[in-house]
């Protein structure tokens, strides 16, 4: 059985009486637990995803970022490794970057989605909302052929996983409408050179989140305005990956509230120059995307008030 996810903040977790769980609190299970044997290989922008490989203890409690109020989005909080009780490094259910298009109801009541944007709008200098599914589930089973589309939840105002943060709708229904983006990890994968994200949104509402390809890496999802250049929801929904060619792939380099920089897009052919602004950084995460992973908060993370 493996430990909370943050170690520092354990006696903070929310009791498992509550039906609210860390994500290492189901990283054993069996394989009738398994949802949907065949999968397909998903298809974002112009590149194919390879099928993800679906292991018995892949049914897990997959908490997620919050973010959108007109539209909401979920992505989810990776990890590439995770280690046992004896400190050996085991395969994680985490190893997956999911960007969800999602409606929050309560059956055919749409009040859930109103009071989450309501409560976000009051709350205007908290960063991070969270979802804790209270269903278990593997994420590959959000891509198989008989796709899930609907889970059961508790969103909270903070990071689930860390002290402060408070239950502000529970027994939410989420319904997936759009898989943005899908990727699990490749242990050989090359770590990228240049800064790169995906664009994800819908109509006023652009964001972008870093890609996350091979470790150390990092996890930001960041607000952007793009003022040379308009979307389509359509373009957007299938996430618009853009790569900053003057910055390296590094912390340091990411972009920060406030800058700007030329990035180059390449949507129905040629690529093309844009400006970005980043507007709010609403998650960055490093110690998670170590190998080890690290759950005590780094010196980055504290500098971006994200401990």
């Amino acid at each position: 059985m493996l430990h909370d996810r943050r170690k520092k903040d354990k006696c903070h977790m929310p009791k498992n009486t509550d039906s609210t769980y860390g994500r290492r609190d189901f990283l054993t299970g069996s394989a009738a637990a398994l949802i949907g044997a065949g999968l397909l290989s998903v298809t974002r922008g112009s590149k194919a995803l390879a099928a993800p490989h679906q292991l018995v203890g892949d049914v897990a409690t997959h908490n997620m970022l919050v973010v959108g109020e007109k539209t909401v989005f979920l992505s989810h909080l990776p990890m590439f490794k995770d280690e046992d009780d004896r400190g050996n490094l085991v395969t994680t259910p985490h190893r997956f970057q999911v960007v969800l298009e999602a409606n929050l109801t309560r059956g055919s009541n749409t009040q859930p989605q109103t009071a989450y944007a309501a409560d976000r709008h009051r709350n205007q200098t908290t960063k991070i909302y969270t979802l804790n599914p209270s269903q278990t589930f593997a994420l590959a089973s959000l891509v198989s052929n008989k796709p899930r589309r609907s889970f059961r939840g508790t969103i909270f105002r903070g990071h689930f996983e860390r002290k402060g943060h408070v239950a502000i709708l529970r027994d939410v229904d989420v319904t997936v409408r759009n898989v943005v983006h899908f990727q699990e990890f490749d242990p050989n994968a090359a770590k990228l050179d240049k800064l790169e994200y995906f664009f994800f949104g819908k109509g006023d509402e652009l964001f972008m989140a870093h890609l996350i390809t091979s470790p150390p890496d990092f996890d930001q999802v960041v607000s952007v305005q793009v003022p040379d250049h308009q979307f389509t929801d359509a373009q957007l929904s299938k996430g618009v990956r853009v790569v900053f060619s003057e910055r390296g792939n590094s912390i340091a380099s990411r972009m920060k509230e406030g800058q700007q920089d030329a990035g180059e897009i390449s949507v129905g052919g040629a690529p093309q120059k844009i400006q970005v602004k980043a507007l709010r950084e609403f998650y960055f995460e490093e110690g998670e995307l170590r190998v080890p992973p690290s759950f005590d908060s780094t010196a980055e993370e504290l500098s971006a008030r994200f401990p």
